[in-house]
């Protein structure tokens, strides 16, 4: 009794520290800004086209689709173990969400998803995870390509040529290259291709398509979200900034950042990237698209934390 109850507290006190650790994070980081940051922020803000109901309005329901999407994604992965509601796969993925935003490559959302399942089905759960993580870097790595090249192209055009050669070169040696033994047992976040391929190939065509097309959807929502910001600081062309982003995501895709630090690299990114753009509006685009992208679903999901059961977690696998 002494055992389980110290372990029920053990829990407990974990689950004030995520939210503690997540809490705190997001207060320093928003502190850490300065007044004179702040200064410039509200007056910039202000004098935008932001502050409209339907511009408001239209923002804040892009970054509810984003988690809307993501939770349908996770709703058609999960029931290869068990089928759950929105509302339950929503809330795994809020909660999860929490557990990850002081963690390089979101690693904690894989730990905090396996609580919901039994514990004889932890790989299972974190496999499908990283799937998903996966369909998202698809969309990412499909845009990018796409992007980087136009990117290339205004600014670099004597690499174009080498950048289309390069991305053939990747196409060829993967499709061609998935014979090969050697490329089959390349592993992935611990995963080897091999594994990887037979384990979606277990997974049925129609939820692997709903999969892709979540994740596809995610990207279009965000992207737009972030042109459409840019477009209410400051007047931009959406054929010449769309691209801009693009590259922007896949090029801050490639680094281990930390969630809560997210802001700064893809405003870092974006500065460089959107070099005709004025960087303080650039830094503040990237700002509330962290803002509402990340830290209000990580306050969100710190309500679940608190409120997770984990009596089931003290029970023993069988």
């Amino acid at each position: 009794m002494g055992t389980y109850k110290s372990k029920q507290y053990l829990f407990v006190l974990l689950k004030v520290i995520v939210v503690i650790a997540a809490l705190g994070f997001i207060y320093f980081r928003i502190k850490s800004q300065g007044s004179i940051f702040w200064l410039d922020f509200k007056a910039q803000l202000l004098s935008s086209r932001l502050f409209t109901i339907q511009n408001i309005l239209l923002v804040i329901g892009l970054s509810v689709l984003n988690w809307v999407f993501e939770a349908l994604k996770w709703q058609v992965l999960a029931k290869k173990i068990k089928n759950s509601t929105f509302s339950e796969s929503a809330k795994q993925v809020l909660m999860a969400h929490t557990s990850s935003i002081f963690t390089p490559f979101k690693m904690g959302e894989y730990g905090a998803k396996t609580l919901f399942f039994d514990k004889k089905q932890a790989k299972k759960v974190v496999f499908l995870n990283f799937l998903g993580n996966m369909a998202q870097l698809c969309a990412t790595l499909v845009f990018g390509i796409v992007g980087l090249f136009f990117f290339i192209k205004w600014n670099f055009p004597q690499w174009l040529l080498l950048y289309s050669f390069f991305v053939g070169l990747g196409f060829l040696l993967f499709f061609i290259g998935k014979r090969w033994t050697a490329f089959r047992n390349l592993k992935i976040k611990g995963f080897s291709l091999q594994k990887i391929t037979n384990f979606v190939k277990s997974i049925p065509t129609n939820d692997q398509l709903k999969v892709l097309t979540f994740s596809f959807l995610r990207y279009v929502f965000f992207s737009f979200q972030f042109c459409f910001l840019l477009s209410l600081l400051t007047s931009v062309s959406w054929v010449a900034v769309l691209p801009l982003v693009f590259t922007m995501y896949l090029l801050s895709s490639a680094l281990p950042v930390l969630q809560l630090f997210d802001f700064a690299v893809k405003g870092g990114i974006a500065v460089l990237v959107f070099s005709a753009i004025p960087a303080q509006i650039v830094v503040l685009t990237a700002f509330i698209m962290w803002f509402l992208n990340a830290m209000i679903p990580a306050l969100a999901g710190s309500w679940f934390v608190l409120s997770f059961d984990t009596k089931k977690l003290l029970k023993p696998v069988r």
